[in-house]
């Protein structure tokens, strides 16, 4: 199947690509970020009964044990400790597989509690992480500092509302939250938190430092904590322009969990940023159910040239036009970055990036707006990017070939 014009790697289309190479993707941990990168969401549809079967799903590794607790609520409908443990195992579905609708159930879970004026903080917390994971950022904000007002020792909380406010690009709020979820978090959380604000407000190198010492000194670190750690490693090393320290601690953390699509996909930029566009491909082919594989298997299949592209590409189109039908769109960024690399519109993605950055201000997001409005050949358009830069200290090897005086005058 030839290649069309919209997918075609042509002379144009190759500059945008080497420039987007540098790109890395991935928002954070705990909802590792503020991009979900999953499914798209679908436009609502009412069965017409009940007992109606939408679809049977595959059931992850995630939901071991989900059916005794569902039969369980059943039995008790108020049994709040198992709504709170089945609604945390499907939080950790939509996490591991990409997929919102998980995000749908554990809501459901808890709506006889969120129904209520008083919800328990242990619900609001829960709630607000699938508020971020939907993108909900100014609720989720307020429901957890709802909740940690009202039991300031949910350290799941404060880590939450640190990773919400990075996203955010409020930095000092979120450094405060770290620092207030120490002693209730494991050590290697709470230092992992405050690097990770730390490295993107002017403290790049000294945090990646100590993070990396306490790492490879630190003998019982718990396996999702260790694999956030490494994750917030390589990409310290990568904004330091550290490619092959960055690969290291991807490595790590993947030799802990082989199935973190966080860590895949930030692995599969690496792979694409070093010219290697198969292995990417080979990487993310069984994965392509997930949005953020597919606009990664798109990009990669431009550059390798490989005739699934147009396939991979028009599934991503597909995918997004369905989202937006929905009430809620949060793939701005994934879809500034499709529109700048596969389909070779800058301005159309300059236009999302900026509509983005009113929510998100995470590297990536700063990345693809600052390509946007230099290929669109005004480099102005990103002023507010390099104020925020500037204003925060913040330094990424990533982002200089965009802060070049030469580049901002156009030439």
């Amino acid at each position: 199947m030839p290649m069309t014009t919209s997918c075609r790697a042509t002379t144009k289309g190759r500059g945008i690509l080497n420039q987007l190479r540098r790109l890395t993707l991935p928002g954070l941990f705990l909802f590792l970020g503020g991009a979900f990168g999953g499914h798209a969401v679908a436009a609502p549809y009412t069965p017409e009964s009940d007992d109606q079967i939408l679809q049977r799903l595959p059931t992850p590794e995630a939901l071991e044990g989900a059916d005794a607790l569902q039969q369980r609520l059943a039995n008790a409908p108020r049994d709040l400790d198992t709504a709170e443990r089945l609604a945390r195992l499907y939080i950790q579905a939509a996490q591991r597989e990409g997929d919102p609708r998980y995000l749908g159930y554990a809501s459901a879970t808890l709506a006889p509690w969120l129904e209520s004026a008083d919800a328990p903080p242990t619900v609001q917390v829960l709630a607000a992480t699938i508020a971020q994971g939907e993108h909900r950022f100014t609720q989720a904000r307020h429901l957890l500092r709802q909740a940690l007002k009202e039991n300031p020792r949910l350290g799941q909380g404060w880590l939450t509302l640190a990773v919400v406010t990075q996203v955010q690009g409020q930095y000092p709020d979120s450094l405060d939250a770290c620092r207030n979820a120490a002693n209730l978090v494991p050590t290697g959380a709470t230092l992992t938190c405050q690097a990770s604000v730390l490295a993107l407000s002017g403290q790049l190198v000294p945090a990646y430092t100590k993070l990396q010492r306490y790492a490879s000194a630190a003998t019982d670190t718990p396996d999702d904590v260790a694999v956030w750690m490494q994750t917030r490693l390589a990409e310290m090393a990568w904004q330091q322009g550290a490619r092959q320290a960055a690969l290291t601690h991807i490595e790590a953390g993947r030799n802990i969990d082989r199935d973190d699509r966080y860590l895949r996909n930030l692995y599969a930029d690496w792979l694409i940023a070093e010219s290697r566009p198969g292995a990417a491909i080979a990487l993310l082919k069984p994965h392509a159910d997930q949005d953020g594989a597919l606009l990664r298997l798109a990009i990669a299949g431009i550059a390798a040239e490989d005739r699934r592209a147009d396939l991979w590409a028009q599934q991503f189109r597909d995918r997004m036009a369905a989202a937006q039908r929905s009430a809620e769109f949060a793939h701005l960024r994934e879809l500034a970055r499709f529109k700048l690399t596969v389909e070779q519109d800058p301005e159309a993605a300059l236009d999302l990036a900026r509509d983005n950055w009113r929510s998100q201000k995470e590297p990536a997001d700063m990345h693809v707006y600052l390509a946007a409005a230099q290929a669109a050949g005004d480099p102005s358009a990103a002023q507010d990017v390099r104020d925020f830069i500037l204003e925060n200290d913040l330094q990424d090897a990533r982002l200089a070939p965009f802060l070049d005086h030469r580049a901002e005058a156009g030439s």
